[in-house]
């Protein structure tokens, strides 16, 4: 697992300009690698899944991430967009120039395009609430489902430089809830971004103008949403679903590197993650979905040992009332 993510310079720009988003993309590096080490889990995690998710998952040891722009519950990124554009809208009410056009420039993109960039983001949804009945009932089949518990041991940062695979680069971002929380790591991210925006291209007037100064207002709103703002709106989430307790696994880089392993199922597109699932403790346990038919047990034992997993996985019936 990788704990810096790529970067988008305009190489158009003349040097001196470049130097603001390079100065921000070592901003974001810094602040990925913080949010990296916070998300780090310390005690297994959960995948609610379908009984076709539990075998294709156990069966290839490669999970299934789906694309961003296709997940099932769009509004949750459109909660988090909203909450950055009101910020986007503070920070920009100042008398300096360049600050008050680079939101402005952020926020029509965002008006524009969403979440589009000139990345791909494909998320596997986890959760540290072991035996939770709403997931359960959204994600786990109504409870006829599984949840696979994956040990922490499998998402510790190993390297500090993305895979040349694309499929390969997996950050780990602990879902935040509510307002508050949102809006704060947002305004980190934007007053960063506004701050080196007006640094750098205040020391250089003339540069600007002949650049113009839309096009190096563009080159940073990009990198902004490309390496911050849409991270943030992929683990943000309203305060009525903080019990979830998510964290969210997320393979990101350049689109066209995903040319190679872009699959579609159902019309949505995803990528597969090789995990080392039959490693020594990798799955702390699977449990039953509380409405699996009889015998669920019997077959998830049987499908473990067809496959080469331990025996001593345990397979325990979920407690959870729906």
């Amino acid at each position: 697992m990788s704990s810096r993510a790529p970067s988008i310079d305009d190489l158009s720009l003349p040097p001196a300009l470049l130097e603001a988003p390079r100065l921000f993309t070592a901003w974001s590096r810094e602040r990925m690698l913080i949010e990296q080490n916070e998300s780090t889990p310390v005690s297994p995690l959960y995948h609610f899944t379908r009984e076709e998710g539990l075998r294709g998952i156990l069966t290839g040891q490669r999970p299934w991430f789906f694309s961003h722009l296709q997940q099932s519950d769009k509004r949750e990124f459109e909660y988090a967009l909203g909450v950055a554009r009101q910020v986007l809208r503070e920070v920009g009410q100042t008398n300096d120039f360049l600050m008050d056009n680079f939101c402005a420039c952020v926020d029509d993109m965002i008006e524009t395009s969403g979440l589009a960039s000139p990345f791909e983001f494909y998320l596997l949804s986890l959760s540290s609430h072991r035996d939770h009945p709403p997931q359960w009932q959204q994600y786990g089949d109504g409870g006829r489902g599984y949840a696979i518990g994956f040990a922490p041991s499998l998402f510790q940062p190993d390297r500090d430089e993305l895979y040349d695979e694309a499929n390969k680069n997996l950050h780990m971002g602990r879902v935040i809830y509510g307002n508050a929380a949102t809006a704060a790591r947002h305004r980190l991210a934007i007053a960063s971004a506004a701050e080196i925006t007006s640094r750098i291209g205040n020391a250089q007037p003339e540069l600007v103008r002949q650049a113009p100064c839309s096009h190096y207002l563009a080159t940073m709103a990009r990198e902004l949403l490309a390496s911050q703002l849409i991270w943030n709106c992929l683990t943000a989430k309203e305060q009525s679903f903080a019990d979830e307790r998510k964290t969210r696994g997320v393979i990101l880089n350049v689109r066209a590197k995903f040319d190679r392993y872009r699959q579609t199922f159902n019309g949505r597109n995803y990528v597969e993650h090789e995990m080392p699932l039959k490693g020594w403790g990798a799955i702390a346990e699977i449990l039953i979905g509380p409405h699996a038919p009889t015998g669920a047990e019997d077959r998830v034992r049987s499908l473990l040992n067809a496959e080469g997993y331990s025996s001593t996985i345990p397979v325990v019936r979920s407690a959870a009332v729906l």
